[in-house]
């Protein structure tokens, strides 16, 4: 299996997209806060949060949209995408619970994680393109499932607990 990255914005390599912690001694809070990373130009963007004072980034495609998990100014986890070249954070929300997070995004800017729904289990989930409404994938027949990666084809992959309290990879294709 043959397996690259490659991360490119109109001829600029997107190197790292970075999870930096500042503590302030005076308030003895930490702040921890994602930035994208141009090699080329050195330029770093600080990807910003959704109202809290932590975001952290978990995955970028070719245009450099970003995905991670943030808080909210409430305090909640939520899964987040970034415009082209990690600007502009948006809340993808929730499968009606109080938390999501955002592993990975492909090329057409769909995004896979989990969310937590009503019921207060943990779903795997997929949006549309540039993170366009959260589907929830369901599970392996268990309570919980969680979508870590998907590619530019849109088929997902990710584990879920089955009905018989086992532990499974499990992969999805593409949605109609």
């Amino acid at each position: 299996m043959n397996i690259h990255h490659c991360y490119t914005l109109r001829n600029l390599i997107l190197a790292a997209v970075l999870t930096i912690g500042f503590a302030s001694s005076a308030l003895a809070q930490t702040q921890t806060r994602s930035f994208i990373v141009d090699l080329n130009s050195k330029e770093v963007t600080d990807l910003g949060t959704l109202g809290g004072d932590y975001s952290a980034a978990s995955g970028i495609n070719d245009a450099g949209q970003v995905v991670g998990e943030s808080w909210t100014d409430k305090g909640q986890s939520h899964a987040f995408i970034t415009g082209p070249g990690g600007v502009g954070m948006t809340d993808l929300g929730t499968l009606g619970g109080g938390e999501s997070l955002a592993y990975g995004i492909n090329d057409a800017g769909q995004v896979v994680g989990w969310s937590t729904t009503a019921a207060g289990t943990q779903h795997a989930f997929i949006t549309g393109p540039n993170g366009a409404g959260m589907t929830d994938l369901g599970t392996l027949g268990g309570v919980e499932s969680w979508a870590s990666g998907i590619n530019d084809a849109g088929q997902v992959a990710g584990s879920s607990w089955t009905v018989g309290g086992e532990y499974h990879a499990s992969s999805r294709a593409p949605m109609a």
